[in-house]
């Protein structure tokens, strides 16, 4: 707050969109990395290309990411599941239906917006 109120410019690390930082992201992915920071925003500073293994990792979240949009945007189960299920810490459907299940019990405010199949 104070590089924004005071326009101090820092470094942070702050999820925004992606502009470029990541190269293996598309330009409006929401992405956690270092920003220069001050009265006028956040701008994200770009990152050194990822490996392999880093960039297979954050394509994967990133799926998971849009499939819960996708869930929240047509009210349907579906998409939720399959974010479950595609989750790299997540081994199976049956799991990711578990983790669902477990979700809508416990949070009733999602029945309110998953309401479809």
């Amino acid at each position: 707050m104070r590089a924004v109120a005071r326009d101090e410019p820092t470094r942070l690390i702050v999820d925004v969109r992606n502009r470029g930082a990541l190269s293996e992201l598309d330009a409006d992915a929401v992405a956690e990395v270092p920003c220069l920071v001050d009265a006028s925003g956040a701008r994200p500073l770009a990152a050194a290309p990822l490996t392999g293994h880093q960039s297979a990792l954050v394509q994967a979240v990133k799926a998971v990411d849009r499939e819960v949009i996708e869930a929240v945007r047509t009210g349907s189960r579906t998409p939720a599941l399959r974010a479950f299920a595609t989750h790299p810490l997540v081994d199976s459907v049956h799991t990711a239906r578990t983790l669902l299940d477990g979700y809508m019990e416990a949070f009733p405010e999602l029945a309110k917006v998953l309401v479809r199949p």
